[in-house]
C-alpha cells in the first residue's frame, strides 16, 4: 500500500522532478513590514476558503485507513478548504455530503457510458457539491512498476513479502476487513461487481466536446485536471472550463512530463485572464504554495501529503497534516513580509529562478 501511495510511473523521473522544480523557485522577502496578523484566506472555485490549498481527489482512500474519505472531508471542513471526492473513491457523494461542512468538488473520470457520468454529476449536486473536476490525463493508466511488483493495485499478484507485511500489521488488517471498503462506490450507488468496474473505466475517446456537454448540465465551477499544454488549456476554456488544474498526476502517468510549476508562467499568460489556475503535483511545504502563487497560481492542490496523514492517523492525521501546512504557510508569509495571499505576486521572484539546475540527473533525483 505504501508503494501504491508513494510511487510514480516507470523510472519516476517526473515524480522526483516535481519536487526538484520547486527548489529552483526562490523568493526575495521584504523586511520591516508589520506582519503581526497574517490572513491565509482566499477565494477559489466560487467559495471562500481558509487557505489556498485544496485536497485533491484520490481513489480508494479506504485502502489506507478505515475512516476513508469521510474522515478527510471532515478534516477539510475544520480547515475551511475544498475536499475533492474521487470517481473511484470508497465512499459515495451522499456519505460525504452528510458529514462534511467543507466546500466540495466532485472529480469525474468520464467512462464510455456517458450517462453514468451524468448521473454521478446529478448525485453530487444533490449532495451539496459545488464544483466539478474532470480528470483528462488517464486515457490509459501509467506504468507504476514499483507498486505492481508489490501487488498493487489488483489484479496484480502480491509477492510473499506483501502478505507478510499485511500480517505484520494486524490493526490495519482488522479494520480493513471490518470496514470492507470497495473502490468505485462513488461512481455507483451500490458496491460494483468486477465486470461493472471494468466496463466503467475512463473513456479513451474523450474529446473537448465532452466538456461542452458537461457544461450544459453543470452551472457551477468546472475544472479540468491534468492539462499541461497551453493549447489544451485554451481549448478547455473555450469549451466551458472555468479553472485549469495544472497537473502531471503526481508523476504517476507520463514519466516524461515536465513539472507543472515550470509550466505555470506560460499557462498564466495563455488563460490566466479567463480561468483560475490551480497547481497540483509536488507541493510538500507551505512555502511551496507561496512559490506557486508568486508565479501566478490561484491556489494549489495536494494528494500525497494529506494521504500520509490519513494512513498514519485517520481524520486526526489529516488534521495534523493540514495544521503543519497552514502553520508553514503563515510563518513563511510573515518571513516574506506579506499579510494577505493577494499580496503575493511576481515582485518577490528572484530573477534567476529560470536557471537550469546543472547537477547530474543521479544527483538531482537522489
Amino acid at each position: 500500500m505504501f508503494e501504491y501511495l508513494s510511487g510514480g510511473a516507470e523510472d519516476e523521473r517526473a515524480l522526483h522532478n516535481n519536487r526538484a522544480a520547486y527548489s529552483r523557485v526562490q523568493l526575495i522577502p521584504n523586511t520591516l513590514r508589520d506582519v503581526s496578523h497574517v490572513d491565509t484566506s482566499t477565494h477559489v472555485l466560487g467559495s471562500d476558503i481558509g487557505m489556498p490549498l485544496l485536497l485533491g481527489p484520490v481513489g480508494f482512500a479506504g485502502l489506507f485507513h478505515h475512516e476513508r474519505e469521510p474522515g478527510v472531508a471532515v478534516a477539510a471542513g475544520k480547515y475551511k478548504t475544498f475536499y475533492s471526492l474521487a470517481t473511484w473513491g470508497s465512499s459515495t457523494p451522499e456519505e460525504i455530503g452528510a458529514v462534511s461542512t467543507a466546500p466540495k468538488m466532485m472529480q469525474l473520470y468520464i467512462p464510455s457510458d456517458r450517462e453514468r457520468a451524468y448521473a454521478l454529476v446529478d448525485r453530487a449536486k444533490a449532495a451539496g457539491f459545488t464544483a466539478l473536476c474532470v480528470t483528462v490525463d488517464t486515457p490509459v493508466q501509467g506504468s507504476r512498476e514499483k507498486a505492481w511488483r508489490m501487488g498493487m493495485p489488483p489484479p496484480a499478484k502480491m509477492p510473499i513479502s506483501s502478505y507478510l507485511s499485511i500480517l505484520g500489521h494486524p490493526r490495519w488488517l482488522f479494520n480493513f476487513l471490518r470496514s470492507r471498503p470497495t473502490p468505485g462506490v462513488s461512481l455507483f450507488d451500490h458496491p460494483p461487481s468486477e465486470r461493472e468496474m471494468m466496463a466503467a473505466g475512463p473513456a479513451t475517446d474523450l474529446t473537448f466536446e465532452d466538456i461542452t456537454r458537461l457544461r450544459e448540465r453543470w452551472d457551477g465551477p468546472l475544472a479540468i485536471k491534468g492539462v499541461l499544454a497551453t493549447a489544451d488549456a485554451r481549448l478547455a476554456v473555450e469549451h466551458g472550463a472555468s479553472a485549469i488544474i495544472l497537473s502531471n498526476h503526481g508523476g504517476r502517468q507520463f514519466d516524461a512530463a515536465p513539472a507543472p510549476i515550470d509550466l505555470l508562467p506560460g499557462m498564466v499568460d495563455a488563460v490566466g485572464d479567463r480561468a483560475e489556475i490551480i497547481v497540483d503535483s509536488g507541493i510538500r511545504r507551505g512555502v511551496d504554495v507561496l512559490r506557486a502563487i508568486a508565479l501566478g497560481a490561484t491556489a494549489c492542490m495536494i494528494g500525497r501529503p494529506y494521504l500520509y496523514g490519513l494512513a498514519a492517523g485517520g481524520q486526526l492525521g489529516v488534521e495534523r497534516a493540514l495544521q503543519i501546512l497552514k502553520g508553514e504557510l503563515e510563518r513563511n508569509m510573515a518571513l516574506l513580509g506579506v499579510t494577505r495571499i493577494a499580496d503575493v505576486d511576481g515582485r518577490f521572484l528572484h530573477p534567476g529562478r529560470d536557471i537550469v539546475d546543472k547537477r547530474k540527473p543521479d544527483e538531482l533525483y537522489r
